[in-house]
């Protein structure tokens, strides 16, 4: 769906427009939280995490314009501003110092203009990855998409795919093999 349609979508039914928002950027917005908190958080931390941001977008839907930029982005900045405050908050409960320069590595931003070219390879490397996944075809992509990048367990994927938990493990074990083939250089 375009920007100028979400928009639309937002002032006629944003209860829609935030159901779809959930589907559509849910994996992303997980990805920014578990980059941000991984280290430090819970799985439990990051899913109440991922829940507050998508509370703070649907309080902030009528501040959004295609204008201005992507949804996307819109989302993106929201998710990483709430996940950099849960993880200062997380790390002074936790009596754990962080200075600006610790705060840079340890929650995966930028620590220098000259990480750009790296950021671009590991950019590259993600979309091949991306792109192999998808390629193994239904059910085994989301297989795998719900094992590393939800991180859910064999038994939850089994009772979400509507499959006995051995015939997810086995699928998993298979397509992780055709994906080190495609993957081999």
């Amino acid at each position: 769906m375009s920007d100028i349609n979400f928009e639309k979508m937002i002032s006629n039914d944003p209860r829609t427009a935030y159901e779809m928002l959930i589907d559509q950027f849910g994996g992303y917005v997980y990805t920014i939280a578990v980059s941000k908190l991984g280290g430090i958080a819970s799985k439990e931390d990051i899913e109440d995490c991922v829940s507050d941001i998508f509370v703070e977008v649907y309080s902030n839907l009528n501040k959004y314009s295609p204008s201005k930029g992507e949804i996307k982005v819109f989302i993106g900045n929201i998710a990483k501003r709430r996940a950099i405050d849960t993880f200062r908050k997380m790390s002074y409960r936790n009596g754990i110092t962080v200075s600006a320069d610790d705060e840079d590595t340890n929650i995966g931003m930028l620590s220098a203009e000259n990480d750009t070219e790296s950021e671009a390879e590991n950019n590259m490397l993600r979309k091949k990855i991306w792109d192999s996944v998808r390629s193994l075809g239904e059910p085994d992509s989301n297989i795998i998409i719900y094992q590393y990048f939800y991180r859910m367990n064999i038994k939850d994927i089994a009772k979400k795919l509507l499959m006995s938990a051995d015939a997810v493990s086995k699928r998993s074990q298979r397509a992780r093999q055709k994906l080190k083939t495609m993957l081999e250089i």
